[in-house]
């Protein structure tokens, strides 16, 4: 074939592959290099070799290359390089308008490249029970629950979405999609996903710990302090056994996908009814959840507290705590203010809602209204749970070395 002929080649075999695939050298027939070296001299071909990525054969990322590094890839016969059209060379291609982010591809564009989106573009998924949200903290994925995948003509599949930030001292929260994982929506999805994106794109980054995982498939070293909090309240809870005490927990969640409460997530849309809704999840978790059983009983040294107040009347949950902290422990801190009143905090906050009537609003404060609740829940229960480590029976009860040391719980 000749260079027309070459380059029409490496086109339709990009456009017409599953996954907008490369041409490898060895599918070239009477493979002539002068055509080739001609066409990236003319900026319309370009090469990727296993010297650049692991899969030549699907175009990643843009890597920068010299025409000199691809002319030298296109002199290696013998090796594994896949050859692909340029966005100049696709320019007067006919796309799919009626898909943004396949025509993007149809474009030359590289299929690792992010997208940022209003964070408001989750909420239609995580309000529609149909969809099940696989939420990690700097990541998380959206599909339709398997009941309801035939009913849906536009069943929407996100393999991975990462949670991004606008470049600013405030948490701005975005939504960080690949250009990859958009190509697999229908039509319709993808010009819904399109109405959501951010017209100033540069302006957004992702989560560091998306891009590691999702890319270089390392471990996240970083650890969401809504997973610290439940993993603290487990070891309370295996502390209290080891002790002979009741749990001071009813229920313990895990951090796995399932076996989380539901609503114990970041907040997306920042509304206020959203922080309210968080709020009643906190509180069911980490004061409701109280069991008033733990200070009713003498084991060893430790002491019980009555159940009952001078007038009949029985004591709530967080006066008892108090009271029977007050009694059995010796704190080099005040348990009133880094135990109890965060807890109490939470309880008041719920009340709010519950007894008054509020107007629901948008507000960027809320962000940091939840990241300082949570915060402030976290040091809460680290504190109890080195207090509890103080008895020698405890000693045994094994705890990971990051909630020992406290380093690298983020809030995402």
């Amino acid at each position: 074939m000749n260079k027309t002929e070459l380059l029409e080649y490496i086109i339709s075999f990009y456009l017409s592959s599953v996954d907008f695939n490369g041409v490898p050298i060895y599918n070239i027939e009477n493979y002539n290099q002068a055509d080739m070296l001609d066409l990236i001299d003319d900026g319309l071909v370009e090469t990727i070799s296993e010297n650049e990525a692991i899969n030549p054969h699907i175009k990643g990322f843009d890597f920068g290359l010299t025409k000199e590094q691809h002319k030298d890839n296109a002199l290696k016969k013998n090796s594994h390089v896949c050859f692909y059209p340029t966005p100049k060379a696709l320019q007067q291609i006919t796309v799919d308008f009626s898909k943004p982010y396949t025509a993007l591809l149809q474009k030359g564009t590289a299929q690792f490249d992010l997208i940022f989106f209003d964070i408001e573009v989750l909420e239609r998924y995580i309000n529609n029970p149909k969809y099940e949200i696989m939420d990690h903290g700097y990541k998380g994925s959206i599909c339709i629950k398997d009941e309801y995948w035939e009913e849906s003509m536009h069943g929407e599949y996100i393999k991975e979405y990462g949670m991004a930030y606008k470049k600013d001292d405030k948490i701005i929260r975005a939504v960080a999609v690949f250009v990859r994982d958009l190509m697999c929506l229908s039509s319709k999805a993808q010009t819904l996903w399109k109405s959501f994106e951010h017209v100033d794109q540069e302006k957004y980054l992702v989560e560091g710990g998306f891009i590691k995982n999702a890319i270089w498939g390392e471990f996240v070293t970083k650890h969401w302090v809504l997973d610290a909090i439940l993993e603290e309240m487990e070891i309370i809870n295996l502390q209290c056994n080891a002790i002979g005490l009741s749990p001071l927990f009813n229920h313990v969640y895990r951090t796995k996908h399932g076996e989380r409460p539901d609503g114990y997530s970041n907040i997306l849309l920042p509304t206020l009814k959203n922080y309210y809704d968080f709020v009643l999840v906190l509180e069911k978790l980490l004061v409701h959840n109280i069991s008033v059983k733990t200070f009713q009983k003498d084991v060893g040294v430790i002491r019980a507290i009555e159940r009952k107040n001078d007038d009949g009347t029985d004591k709530g949950s967080l006066v008892m705590f108090k009271e029977w902290m007050e009694k059995n422990v010796r704190a080099n801190f005040d348990i009133d203010d880094v135990i109890i009143a965060p807890l109490k905090k939470i309880r008041k906050i719920r009340q709010s809602p519950a007894h008054e009537m509020y107007s629901n609003k948008y507000d960027l404060n809320v962000y940091e209204m939840q990241k300082a609740l949570v915060d402030e829940s976290y040091e809460a229960l680290r504190a109890i749970r080195s207090l509890f480590m103080g008895h020698p029976l405890a000693k045994g009860v094994i705890i990971p070395d990051y909630l020992l040391t406290g380093k690298n719980i983020v809030f995402y």
